[in-house]
């Protein structure tokens, strides 16, 4: 059955590339669960000519995706620390956040970003779903463990007050119930308040191949235009917006109710610079969907040659997108002898789709495989450093934008 649009009403919709049927990305499972069979679901990506938006055909319920097998923590990812940090410090600086202020974090995982206001003393609220919103209630920082919308938003304003800041990032684009989601930020976010949301962005993940971060949480896939015509819908301007460097290219947000600030000169700048790409016409989305299906037989070809001669491969990291990786290319325990993690949450499982066994970062040191498959590739400069420093000797495959050995 042919979708309509997740923000607009238009119901005719290109198909632009599909990925066949998948596992959710973060479900990995336990030795037990191997026997069962995995509920798979096709990831199927289509472009709306109307409103410019790029999304999945299928949304699937959100308790499977981000409840109980949901393994992945902020805290993991160096660079989001980092960026967390320096993003806290911006807010409160740009927007002049005293003790009296409110801030909120949908989405708020293991408590991170929220963690960089406590020194400010400003008031907070973490609001997640997952496990990993536990470790937050750990580090003492008040969270909600449910889903954010209308109904969530309504006990926040009744116990707490609105908030002048919410900050919404990585998440915006998981969101299945958006219309409550939209509302509930309507509802909570005072009237100068400001919504700070951060998505990965459109523009790169074509630029750069990124055909993996595709996967079946991130149900939408932003440039500006499609944002701002959401946020119109709901009475919002967004009013300032920039790229940032996370997961291989972001596209963060400012939003306020409408009136509330200027709208900076920068959004027309990225509007014509989208423009300018391609973003808004189909031919675009043909074409890398055509480099995506080359990039798999490159790979597979790689692969299966290094194997021929009788050599081990051990994959680096299980990322979500690493499943996606793993699942579309069919590279499975035959190719891969293991995964290597440091994340205590995925060790001794199996990853989602293809049952590769996730052991300990230091097996790579100690097995010494001829090869690395760098499934965290967007961090390449980051990670190969860090594993030649601590003993690796083999060589390196990055699978994107292109195969090439290293």
């Amino acid at each position: 059955m042919q979708p309509k649009c997740q923000i607009c009403p238009n119901e005719k919709m290109l198909k632009f590339i599909s990925l066949g049927k998948h596992p959710p990305s973060d479900n990995f499972l336990v030795e037990e669960e191997l026997k069962k069979t995995e509920k798979k679901y096709p990831l199927d990506v289509y472009f709306c000519e109307n409103c410019k938006l790029v999304q999945l055909g299928v949304a699937v319920n959100p308790e499977i995706l981000f409840t109980d097998h949901f393994v992945y923590t902020t805290a993991s990812n160096d660079e989001l620390v980092k960026n967390f940090a320096a993003l806290v410090n911006l807010i409160i600086e740009r927007f002049n956040l005293t003790e009296k202020d409110f801030a909120v974090d949908v989405g708020s995982n293991d408590g991170t970003l929220l963690s960089n206001y406590l020194p400010h003393s400003i008031k907070v609220m973490g609001i997640d779903p997952s496990k990993a919103a536990e470790l937050s209630l750990q580090k003492n920082i008040p969270t909600m463990l449910e889903f954010f919308n209308e109904k969530t938003a309504k006990k926040i304003v009744a116990k707490e007050g609105n908030a002048k800041i919410i900050t919404a990032t990585n998440v915006f684009a998981h969101v299945k119930e958006l219309d409550s989601f939209m509302k509930g930020i309507q509802i909570l976010l005072s009237n100068e308040g400001v919504l700070i949301e951060e998505s990965h962005y459109i523009l790169t993940m074509i630029e750069n191949m990124q055909f993996d971060s595709i996967y079946l949480e991130h149900l939408r896939y932003y440039s500006l235009k499609p944002l701002i015509y959401l946020f119109g819908e709901y009475g919002m301007d967004v009013f300032d917006a920039e790229r940032i460097t996370t997961h291989g290219g972001s596209l963060r947000v400012y939003a306020c109710k409408k009136g509330s600030y200027p709208i900076s000169s920068n959004v027309s700048k990225i509007l014509k610079e989208e423009k300018k790409f391609g973003l808004y016409s189909k031919d675009v989305y043909e074409a890398f969907a055509n480099r995506v299906n080359n990039n798999k037989k490159l790979l597979q070809n790689l692969l299966h040659k290094i194997r021929s001669e009788g050599k081990r491969i051990y994959g680096i990291g299980a990322p979500a997108k690493g499943n996606t990786l793993l699942n579309f290319c069919n590279i499975g325990n035959k190719i891969l002898d293991c995964l290597v993690e440091r994340s205590n949450m995925k060790i001794g499982k199996y990853s989602p789709g293809m049952h590769i066994k996730i052991e300990e970062e230091t097996k790579l040191f100690k097995g010494q495989p001829e090869y690395a498959l760098l499934l965290t590739w967007n961090l390449e400069n980051i990670i190969i450093p860090k594993l030649r420093s601590k003993g690796y000797k083999g060589k390196f495959i990055v699978p994107v934008p292109e195969p090439r050995v290293v």
